[in-house]
């Protein structure tokens, strides 16, 4: 508020300087022509003075010659003719209306006095002097004289109130001019005052935020020094700028021999300057989850030795042109990798040594109950069931630590073959069957009209699909079903798991997936359980580039979704070994109705697909095709255009059009008419290599 307030007041103090300036300068050009009005005045004023003496000197000098008859006397009104007519001609040029009004009746005085005048000189010439000195003595000369007077004097007058009134009127302006830059310059000090006021304010601001800012700094020097683990400052390219001293002590270089050198010198492998700032370009800055990227490298110490650590970077974008810079905590992981070893040779040793009595005395146990060793009482047979059912507990629970631990330690393998959705389903009802029956469940399933095929290893998402619907056998209500559905969605494969259970309590989602995790309630520790399920079904997920998840279901229970991303269409073709199969065109501007066509064809054609007519004629002229399969909508164009196309190159080509429209225009030019909503995508297969073998056995 207060920086908005300074440049308000720093935008207000020149305004208001320029305010005055303005009004000044004003008030000059008024003095300036209240001058020239003045000595327009004046002038105007010297002027009829002259005009009136001109008059006087014009009478005197024709009375002297009246009473002379000496010529010398008329001197000044033989001189007053011209220049009279010079003044009345400039006090004309300047007056107004009105003093052009007076002007005029002045100059018709003035000719009756000098036409009188020359009556005289005439009659003294011509030797009546004695008439002339009668119109003298008569006195008009006298009074035109007067009147001439007295009309000067009138404009005299009138020029005097004019300057009066402009002096007065300037006078007023003045007054205000004075009082408004006076108002204007205590409002300039005023803003004056007021911004030194704000300046100081700020620069006290100023002086604290600084102050705060070398505090914080120095405590985050502090913080960077005294850190237990190495802490890097790094530049764009990855040069260290800055260490604190738990590198020294990690690595066993001086601050001298690290200062100004690559980071890489830190490593044990050796990698590319290429290598280093492209993985550092990968780098992002920290957020809500912890720094911008973590990772595990081989630290190398001066001495040659190697240990582990994990590096924890993030980027801190710069404001000069030097660009980003990064910050990098290096922690020594030695001890938690050594404990994480052990811990897992523990685990794995244990397992395996309890894994081989236990089979034994499951087996045994159930060879007991089968009437091995011959009939049982009912209190013996209860018994022996009880122990029997904790010892596959036990090898069951024996079983997941050790998935979960080769997961995590990437030491599961991975069968990746191309596989169809609904088998693999199929198979993990039949296991879960019995299970299902123990706990009066039913189980239902629904599939998509045309086969799914992903590409995964069958046994670990068979086991991912039974660690999902036991679990939710065990939650659903005695009478219940558990439903399994699969569908297809942008490119993946998703397998959805309902029950009809108590849902998952709040306090328990964010770590459902986590290991050993179980509700915290005794109805759901007594539906047993090792609480590895869910963990290792996500971590088959993730490995097959796959989703885990959950939602509530609407009317109660939960529903888990597993999506799987679907063969490629290169990975769902025909191998290599397959070449000599009929080769398939099929045209639709549906790229799952492509995927899923493909598949179906597997083992049978090889197809090669086209989403356009231009791709589909393109690959009708390069490749030799047995048949062809064309959808008749495709976006603006129809597909049924494509038909004369192929009938040019081979007249009997198979076509079959597999559209959704039910009648489509020019049907009964192909061979076959399959409609989607109708026919199943193995139909499909089945009238194509149908209309194929008739071709080759009637080419044969």
């Amino acid at each position: 508020m207060s920086r908005i307030l300074l440049v308000m007041a720093l935008v207000l103090v020149p305004l208001s300087l320029l305010g005055v300036g303005v009004l000044i300068r004003g008030e000059f050009e008024e003095v300036r022509k209240l001058r020239s009005v003045a000595e327009d005045t004046v002038l105007t004023r010297d002027e009829l003075d002259q005009l009136l003496v001109l008059h006087l000197d014009a009478e005197t000098g024709v009375r002297g010659y009246v009473l002379t008859g000496n010529p010398a006397f008329l001197d000044p009104y033989e001189a007053a003719v011209p220049r009279r007519d010079a003044l009345f001609a400039a006090l004309d040029a300047k007056a107004d209306p009105d003093e052009r009004r007076q002007l005029d009746s002045l100059l018709a005085l003035s000719d009756a006095k000098l036409e009188n005048a020359a009556r005289n000189i005439a009659d003294v010439r011509a030797g009546r002097p004695e008439l002339a000195r009668a119109r003298i003595a008569d006195g008009g000369g006298k009074r035109t004289m007067d009147q001439i007077r007295r009309a000067i004097a009138q404009l005299q007058v009138a020029e005097t109130a004019q300057l009066h009134e402009v002096t007065s009127r300037g006078t007023g302006s003045r007054n205000d001019v004075e009082r408004t830059v006076t108002l204007l310059l205590a409002g300039v000090a005023v803003l004056l005052a007021f911004v030194t006021l704000l300046v100081s304010n700020s620069a006290r601001q100023r002086r604290r935020a600084l102050e705060r800012a070398e505090h914080f700094a120095e405590r985050q020097r502090a913080m960077f020094d005294g850190a237990v683990d190495g802490m890097l400052w790094l530049d764009a390219r990855g040069n260290v700028l800055r260490m604190n001293p738990s590198i020294s002590r990690m690595f066993g270089y001086s601050e001298a021999e690290v200062i100004g050198r690559h980071n890489l010198m830190l490593m044990h492998h050796r990698f590319s300057m290429t290598q280093s700032l492209a993985w550092l370009e990968s780098v992002g800055e920290a957020g809500a989850d912890g720094a911008g990227r973590r990772q595990e490298f081989t630290g190398k110490r001066a001495d040659g030795s190697t240990f582990e650590t994990e590096i924890a970077i993030s980027r801190v974008d710069g404001e000069d042109s030097a660009g980003a810079h990064y910050i990098a905590s290096i922690r020594d992981i030695s001890d938690r990798k050594r404990a994480e070893r052990m811990k897992t040779e523990f685990v794995s040793t244990v397992s395996h040594e309890l894994r081989t009595p236990l089979t034994s005395i499951g087996g045994s146990l159930g060879l007991v109950l089968g009437g091995a060793t011959g009939p049982l009482e009912d209190k013996t047979r209860r018994l022996i069931g009880i122990a029997h059912d904790n010892s596959q507990r036990l090898i069951r629970l024996i079983n997941d630590i050790l998935d979960i631990e080769k997961i995590e330690s990437g030491k599961m393998d991975f069968d990746i073959r191309r596989i169809q959705v609904g088998p693999l389903v199929r198979r993990t009802i039949d296991e879960m069957t019995g299970f299902a029956e123990k706990h009066e469940v039913a189980i239902a399933v629904s599939f998509p009209p045309w086969p799914l095929c992903i590409m995964g290893d069958p046994d670990r998402l068979d086991q991912l699909l039974v660690n999902l619907v036991s679990n939710a056998i065990k939650h659903s209500p005695p009478g219940g079903r558990v439903e399994i559905a699969c569908s297809q969605d942008s490119g993946m494969a998703r397998i959805e798991v309902r029950d009809r259970g108590a849902g998952i309590p709040l306090d328990f989602r964010e770590r459902i997936f986590g290991k050993f995790a179980q509700a915290d309630s005794a109805d759901n520790r007594a539906r047993g359980g090792t609480g590895l399920g869910l963990s290792i079904a996500r971590e088959i997920a993730v490995r097959h580039e796959g989703a885990i998840g959950f939602d509530d279901r609407e009317g109660g229970g939960t529903v888990f979704h597993v999506t799987l991303p679907l063969a490629k269409d290169q990975s769902i073709a025909a191998p290599a070994g397959d070449a000599d199969l009929p080769l398939v065109l099929h045209v639709d501007d549906d790229a799952d109705c492509l995927s899923v066509v493909a598949s179906a064809f597997a083992g049978s054609a090889r197809v090669v697909t086209a989403t356009t007519l231009r791709e589909a004629r393109y690959i009708a002229e390069r490749q030799a095709i047995a048949a062809a399969v064309i959808d008749v909508g495709l976006g603006r164009e129809s597909g049924l255009s494509l038909l004369d196309h192929i009938r040019e190159a081979d007249r009997g080509l198979p076509i079959v059009l597999f559209t959704a429209l039910d009648d489509p225009p020019d049907a009964a030019r192909a061979d076959r008419l399959l409609v989607k909503s109708r026919a199943s995508v193995d139909e499909l297969v089945a009238a194509t290599m149908a209309l194929i073998e008739t071709r080759e056995r009637e080419a044969a």
